[in-house]
Order: structure tokens, then sequence, then C-alpha cells
């Protein structure tokens, strides 16, 4: 089993993330704030590519919260 000072090792060596959805949702807005659909569809691949991105991180921390939970037990 590990102990929780390992635990505290291994999160505090994970690298920082950075999800470039964020950074292309400004990159896709009009002058108004909202949406500018003509920017989205010139960039459609790369928002794909980017929602594929962040999706994929939501379930890796989804995983790594149950085995945070499940150490708890």
């Amino acid at each position: 089993m590990i102990t929780q000072e390992r635990l505290l090792e291994l999160l505090r060596d994970m690298p920082e993330v950075h999800l470039d959805l964020l950074d292309l949702i400004w990159q896709l807005t009009g002058e108004d704030g909202k949406p500018d659909p003509r920017k989205i569809s010139l960039r459609y691949t790369e928002l794909e590519k980017a929602i594929n991105e962040a999706e994929a991180y939501t379930q890796g921390t989804r995983a790594l919260a149950q085995c945070l939970i499940s150490l708890r037990s």
C-alpha cells in the first residue's frame, strides 16, 4: 500500500497542465465577448482537438480522484 508521504510526493511531482481549449476560447470570441461563428468555423479542427484534449484530461482527473478516494478506505 502507498503511504501518504509517497502519495504527496507523487502529486507534487506531477507537471502542471495547460489546456489549449482555454486559450482557444478567447481567440474564438468576437468584440462583444460572445462566440464568433466565423472564427469557430475557420478553426473547427483545432477546436475539436482542444475539446478532445480537455475531455481526456477530465477523464484522467476523475480516475485519479477515484484512486484517492479508494485510499481513504
